[in-house]
C-alpha cells in the first residue's frame, strides 16, 4: 500500500476537495475491493482521510475502522466495522469508545455517491486518521522529472500496474503475456527485412492482453497510455535478448563498416571541422561520452535508450553554454547539434550503432503515445541519432577513399627492380576499376609487406588483381606454339630436312606460326618450297 501511495505522491492525483478523487479512496477500491462493494451495497458512511496526514501503512484494520454504520442507539452516533464508536458533530467527528488513544478530526468536505442500486452512500474527507500515527508536516510534492514515465525502471513500471489493475487482472494479464513470451523465443526467426513483423507483434500482444482482462471485468473506461507502456515494457525486457542480439547479428557487417568509417575518421586531425561543428565552440565532449557509453550497458528498452540520447544532448547543450562568456551565452541551434552528437559518437567508440537504429527504428512507441506520456521530443532524438550515423558514414567512407588514393599512384605490377611487361594493361585495369586497389607483386608472387590489409572487398580484388597479372606473366614468358607446329616438324624429319640448320628455315617457322588457317599438306608444301628455294639459292 505505501508504494501506490508513493506513486500517487510522485504524479499528483490527488484532489483534495473532492473525496472521490483522492488517493485513499481510489487505492481503497483498488485493493480492499469486498471491503469497499461491502460498504456501498450497505450505503454505510465512509471516512476518507487526507493524503497529507496518511501514515505508513495502511492495513484492514485501518480500513475498516474508517467505515461507519448507523448505531442501533443514537442518531448521532456511528459504529466501526471493527465494533469502536464514532459520534459526528456538526463538522467534527468524535472518537468515543474503543480507541486507545480518542481523537476529533476535522470535517473537511462531504460528496453522496450512488452504488449500482442507485442508493446513496456519504464520503467524508476529514483532516487526518481516526487511528494510526498522523503526519501533521504537509508532505513536500517533489518535481516531477522530464519524461518521468519514460524514465522508469522495470520494477516502477511493475508497480504502475499494481495501482491500475487488481489481483485477478494481473495474474490473467501475465499468464497471457508469459504465453506469448515462450512462444517468441523459441518459434519466431529475426529476419533482415521483416524486422517490423516482429515489432508489431511485440506492441499488438500486450494491448491485447490488457484489453481481454478488462473486458473480462467489465471495466469499459478504458486504461491511461503509462499503463500500456507498462505492459510493452514488461515485454521487450523479457526478450530483449533475443530480439536485440539477433539485431546485432543481422546488422554485424553495417556495424563493422561503420566502425570502421569512425576509425578512419578520427584519425584525421581536422575531423572536426570536417564534421561542420563551429569552430568558436569550446566543448567538452567527455561527459556526453560517458552517458552515451550507456546506450548498451544500462539501457534495455527503447524508451531508456532514446533517453539516453537526449541526456547526451541536453549534457551537449549545458557544456557549450557554460564554456561560453558570461555576457553572452550560447545557444546552440538544431543545425550545430548534429555534428556536434556525431562528433560525440565518433568518439564513444563502437556500440552497435546501426543495431542500435534499427532497433529504435522498429521497436519504440509510436509518436502519439509518446505526446501522450510527455515525452514528444524522445520522436526528434531518434530522427537526430539517424541523421549522424548517416552523416559518419558518408563523411568516413569518404576520407577512406582519400587515404587509399596515395597508396593507389605508387603501386606497380611488376616485380621488385624489374619494368612492368604489361604496364600498359595494369594502367587500363586501374583506370576501368578504381574501387580495387592494385597488389604490389614480389619476384616469388607474394603479396609485399608495404600494402595494409584492408576490408574484405579490397583483399578479394587485390587477389583477383594477383591472379592476373600472373596469368599475364605466364603468357609473356611461354611463346605461342602454332596449332601444327610438332606435325610439321615431324614431317619435315621424315622426308630428311633439318628444321635448325638455317635462319632461312627458321625465318620459314614464323611465317608458318603467323598463319592460322591452311590444312597440314598446305603447310608442308609451303614449307618445302621454301626450304629448297633456299638450298638453290646457296648453290
Amino acid at each position: 500500500m505505501a508504494s501506490l501511495m508513493e506513486e500517487e505522491l510522485r504524479f499528483g492525483m490527488d484532489s483534495p476537495e473532492v473525496p472521490s478523487k483522492t488517493f485513499y479512496y481510489k487505492a481503497l477500491q483498488r485493493s480492499f475491493p469486498k471491503i469497499f462493494d461491502k460498504a456501498c451495497q450497505s450505503c454505510f458512511t465512509l471516512l476518507v482521510p487526507s493524503l497529507t496526514s496518511l501514515p505508513q501503512k495502511i492495513d484492514t484494520d485501518f480500513v475498516r475502522a474508517h467505515i461507519l454504520k448507523p448505531s442501533p442507539y443514537f442518531k448521532d452516533e456511528f459504529l466501526t466495522l471493527d465494533g469502536k464508536v464514532v459520534a459526528i458533530r456538526g463538522s467534527d467527528v468524535v472518537c468515543r469508545q474503543g480507541f486507545r488513544y480518542p481523537r476529533n478530526v476535522k470535517i473537511i468536505n462531504e460528496e453522496t455517491c450512488y452504488n449500482e442500486n442507485f442508493e446513496s452512500y456519504r464520503l467524508l474527507l476529514t483532516s487526518a486518521p481516526l487511528i494510526g500515527e498522523i503526519r501533521t508536516q504537509r508532505r513536500v510534492m517533489k518535481p516531477q522529472k522530464k519524461m518521468a514515465v519514460a524514465r522508469r525502471s522495470i520494477k516502477e513500471h511493475k508497480k504502475c500496474i499494481a495501482a491500475y489493475l487488481d489481483i485477478k487482472c494481473i495474474e490473467a494479464m501475465t499468464r497471457s503475456m508469459q504465453v506469448f513470451v515462450n512462444h517468441f523465443r523459441q518459434n519466431y526467426v529475426i529476419v533482415k527485412g521483416f524486422v517490423d513483423d516482429a515489432a508489431r507483434k511485440c506492441k499488438n500482444e500486450p494491448k491485447a492482453s490488457l484489453e481481454n482482462v478488462l473486458r473480462e471485468r467489465r471495466n469499459n473506461k478504458g486504461y491511461p497510455p503509462e499503463l500500456l507502456i507498462a505492459c510493452e515494457a514488461l515485454i521487450l525486457n523479457a526478450l530483449h535478448s533475443k530480439i536485440f542480439n539477433g539485431l546485432c547479428t543481422l546488422y554485424k557487417d553495417e556495424d563493422l563498416s561503420l566502425y570502421r568509417c569512425n576509425e578512419a575518421l578520427t584519425k584525421n586531425k581536422d575531423f572536426r571541422e570536417k564534421l561542420g561543428v563551429r569552430k568558436d565552440l569550446v566543448i567538452n565532449p567527455q561527459p556526453s561520452i560517458d552517458r552515451l557509453k550507456e546506450l548498451n550497458s544500462h539501457c534495455t528498452l527503447p524508451l531508456a535508450k532514446l533517453c539516453c540520447l537526449y541526456d547526451v544532448q541536453e549534457l551537449i547543450s549545458a557544456n557549450v553554454y557554460k564554456a561560453s562568456n558570461p555576457g553572452e551565452r550560447e545557444v546552440l541551434a538544431a543545425d550545430d547539434v548534429l555534428p556536434i552528437v556525431a562528433y560525440v559518437i565518433a568518439l564513444a567508440g563502437d556500440q552497435f550503432w546501426c543495431s542500435n537504429l534499427e532497433y529504435l527504428k522498429h521497436f519504440s512507441p509510436e509518436s502519439k503515445t509518446l505526446s501522450s506520456i510527455d515525452a514528444g521530443s524522445l520522436g526528434y532524438q531518434l530522427a537526430n541519432f539517424q541523421a549522424a550515423i548517416d552523416l559518419l558514414r558518408d563523411l568516413g567512407s569518404e576520407i577512406e577513399k582519400k587515404q587509399l588514393e596515395p597508396s593507389l599512384d605508387s603501386l606497380s605490377l611488376g616485380s621488385a627492380g624489374e619494368p612492368s611487361p604489361t604496364g600498359s594493361t595494369a594502367q587500363q585495369g586501374l583506370a576501368s576499376d578504381s574501387s580495387s586497389p592494385p597488389e604490389i607483386l614480389s619476384s616469388s608472387g607474394r603479396r609485399s609487406s608495404s600494402i595494409r590489409e584492408g576490408s574484405s572487398a579490397r583483399a578479394r580484388a587485390l587477389r583477383r588483381l594477383q591472379k592476373q597479372e600472373l596469368a599475364r606473366k605466364k603468357v609473356v614468358d611461354k611463346p605461342k606454339r602454332h596449332k601444327y607446329k610438332d606435325e610439321i616438324d615431324r614431317a619435315l624429319r621424315q622426308i630428311g630436312l633439318s628444321v635448325e640448320k638455317s635462319d632461312g628455315i627458321e625465318d620459314s617457322r614464323k611465317t608458318l606460326h603467323e598463319k592460322s588457317s591452311g590444312s597440314l599438306v598446305h603447310s608442308l608444301l609451303a614449307r618445302e618450297e621454301k626450304v629448297l628455294a633456299g638450298q638453290n639459292s646457296k648453290h
